[in-house]
């Protein structure tokens, strides 16, 4: 598979930390997952794609639920992981695991009823491309459900900075309006869409990145230099706020 670089540092950075994705509870009980999955309305025999699914938190819960999944991944070491997490898992169907770039699909057109995106769009190169090969693989009516890290617009950059310092591989988070404008753009109607604040410490931000690697003095030392108005929107009261937009659209 050909990969440019930020897929190489995609593989880079999650082959690294499989297994802390694996063993987070965040990443496996945050209240996004849940609540993202109750929005899509889904129902037992559909067939979904679970995009970017790392250590298969959200495809887990998709084959419990008693869907047909595919989860594809870049990352083969997350693949590893995750597979090995369902041989101790009894489920009423097995997953398909694929290796797979988000923007180039080996699926057939019109093959899932639900795709799910969760906690990683913000690596993606080419979102307006990822929701095109999304639109592509979904039926007529399907739905895609999408949570990523967002933030107050006048915020944005600020966030973005201090995540490509924690983790080389980020690209950039979207704000909810650029979200809006790249479902209408890929000719998908929005269904659902909620904003939620998760408060944490800087090193529950962090994590799995540690205060006393490189990356995690840089942003901590870009965060010390925060304007007040930017220090207000993220880390109020030394309180990092984590946001979060979870949204549904249906293909048309």
């Amino acid at each position: 598979m050909s990969t440019n670089k930020t897929g190489r540092e995609v593989q880079r950075y999650f082959g690294q930390h499989a297994r802390d994705y694996a063993t987070s509870e965040r990443h496996a009980r945050g209240a996004d997952l849940a609540r993202l999955l109750d929005a899509l309305a889904l129902a037992p025999g559909q067939v979904a794609l679970d995009i970017a699914t790392g250590p298969g938190h959200v495809a887990f819960q998709l084959a419990e639920r008693g869907l047909a999944v595919t989860a594809a991944d870049l990352t083969p070491e997350m693949l590893a992981v995750a597979r090995a997490a369902e041989s101790e898992r009894p489920l009423p169907h097995p997953i398909t695991w694929i290796e797979a770039d988000a923007a180039r699909l080996p699926c057939e057109a019109g093959q899932f009823d639900t795709v799910v995106c969760r906690r990683a769009a913000h690596h993606f190169p080419n979102i307006p491309q990822v929701l095109r090969e999304t639109r592509r693989v979904l039926k007529p009516g399907g739905r895609l459900g999408i949570s990523d890290m967002t933030a107050p617009a006048a915020s944005i950059d600020a966030l973005n900075d201090i995540e490509r310092l924690r983790d080389h591989s980020h690209v950039a988070a979207q704000t909810v309006d650029q979200w809006v404008g790249h479902l209408l753009s890929a000719d998908c109607r929005l269904q659902w869409l909620e904003v939620t604040v998760e408060p944490m410490t800087r090193e529950e931000w962090l994590a799995p990145v540690t205060p006393d690697s490189p990356e995690g003095q840089a942003a901590f030392q870009r965060m010390n230099g925060w304007p007040d108005a930017v220090r207000h929107a993220l880390f109020p009261h030394d309180t990092f706020l984590k946001y979060r937009v979870l949204l549904v659209a249906v293909r048309r």
